[in-house]
């Protein structure tokens, strides 16, 4: 189930049935308030999944000298810094995705935090008669 389907399109995860999540054509998430809860879990969960993914692969693709000697570290050495020097690899990609899910959550929850701050100052305003 994907979680973001492209601008001005539906995400496939309804979040408290609260209806489903949009994207404009400006390509902005838009989450109404009481999904935030929600969304957040949805891609905290996709942040957990692939980073594990990611990481995993990651470690699969970096070189172990095969011997104890200067040639073979120095191969595994030059072999894996061409593989993290490589901006356009597909690993490279993967781990630039799981830094934007990290940013949506971050900025998910601060958004949460924002209406929380606001809606405590609304409610200490209010006096009692």
């Amino acid at each position: 189930m994907p979680f973001y389907a492209g601008a001005g399109q539906q995400v496939n995860a309804v979040v408290g049935g609260a209806g489903p999540v949009t994207t404009s054509l400006s390509g902005r998430l838009h989450v109404e308030p009481e999904q935030l809860d929600g969304s957040i879990a949805v891609f905290r969960e996709a942040w957990l999944r692939l980073a594990g993914e990611v990481s995993v692969a990651r470690e699969a693709i970096t070189a172990r000298a095969p011997g104890k000697d200067v040639v073979s570290g120095n191969a595994a050495d030059a072999f894996n810094r061409v593989t993290v020097e490589n901006k356009n690899s597909a690993l490279d990609v993967w781990e630039r995705a799981v830094t934007e899910l990290g940013s949506i959550i971050r900025q998910l929850e601060e958004a949460k935090r924002g209406l929380v701050e606001a809606d405590v100052s609304n409610v200490s305003s209010f006096k009692v008669y």
